[in-house]
């Protein structure tokens, strides 16, 4: 692995880490955890031992920034962001890559920062914003009745979960997809929070498993897509669905297995063979994707 330098960024409402490939880098880009909250370290490091400058912004569940992810203000990614692209790459545009609600973000980003935003690769992603989600606790319940985002202080337009929607539970845990059924929701509904994908400056690299049940990412992968060819930019998105794979393809060999004899708490779908070809593909596509802006 090439060595690599880590900053610690914590200014106003932007909390982060930069690593810096050893050698000068020519290729920037911003990565984007998912509904764990925190500061997505590991995707960073890895781009940074590729040669790519990359900034791990947080959103919320870390010190300094909001607990529950309910109507987080894009304003202030976009702040980080901009931020990032004067301080290390000259003001030009950035990169992105989110995974899960991450992508969401990303891809909610990509539409509303025009050409500050690059090249954008959306993991496991939405084509739609949905409910926010409050931070762990006694209650078990987590999901929120408020939009996850907000922008200039309204909340963004999104999908609520219905309310008499119960948990699934599998040998494995819990399964959340039951929670993201687009089929209980109206039209207008999914129109009205969908995300403007065709406003972004540059192309889409779309990665999921058809196996996902956290939520449907293969078929609002297809969704973006559908939105990008009729607006006229089908050579910008490309759109790759692993078979077998589950929700957490892409983030498997940064997490822990269950220790023997515990239960794991969620059901993400897949299995580990589909999941680590699906994974170890998926990432050189990331990289040679972001290696490319």
């Amino acid at each position: 692995m090439s060595p690599v330098r880590r900053t610690e960024i914590n200014s106003g409402d932007t909390v982060g880490v930069v690593f810096e490939p050893h050698e000068r880098a020519n290729q920037f880009a911003v990565m984007l955890g998912g509904s764990y909250g925190g500061v997505p370290e590991a995707f960073a490091r890895r781009f940074a031992e590729n040669g790519v400058s990359a900034l791990a912004l947080g959103y919320f569940g870390a010190p300094g920034l909001p607990s529950a992810l309910v109507e987080i203000p894009i304003e202030s990614l976009q702040r980080g962001i901009e931020s990032f692209s004067e301080r290390y790459a000259g003001g030009r545009s950035v990169g992105l890559l989110g995974f899960s609600k991450g992508a969401e973000l990303a891809l909610i980003l990509g539409a509303h920062m025009g050409r500050s935003i690059g090249r954008v690769v959306a993991v496991a992603p939405s084509h739609v914003a949905w409910f926010g989600l409050k931070p762990p606790g006694p209650d078990p319940d987590r999901r929120s009745t408020r939009s996850s985002w907000s922008l200039g202080g309204v909340p963004l337009p999104f999908l609520a979960c219905p309310p008499v929607v119960m948990p699934a539970f599998s040998e494995k845990g819990l399964r959340t997809d039951v929670f993201f059924d687009l089929s209980r929701h109206e039209p207008g509904e999914i129109d009205a929070a969908r995300i403007a994908v065709e406003r972004s400056a540059g192309p889409l690299l779309l990665l999921s498993g058809d196996d996902d049940h956290q939520w449907p990412a293969a078929a609002m992968a297809n969704e973006i897509v559908r939105r990008i060819e009729e607006n006229g930019r089908a050579d910008d998105v490309t759109n790759v669905i692993y078979p077998g794979a589950g929700h957490a393809f892409f983030v498997q060999q940064f997490t822990r297995p269950p220790e023997p004899g515990t239960r794991p708490s969620y059901d993400l779908g897949g299995n580990d063979q589909a999941d680590r070809i699906a994974g170890e593909d998926a990432w050189q596509r990331a990289v040679s994707f972001l290696q490319a802006s």
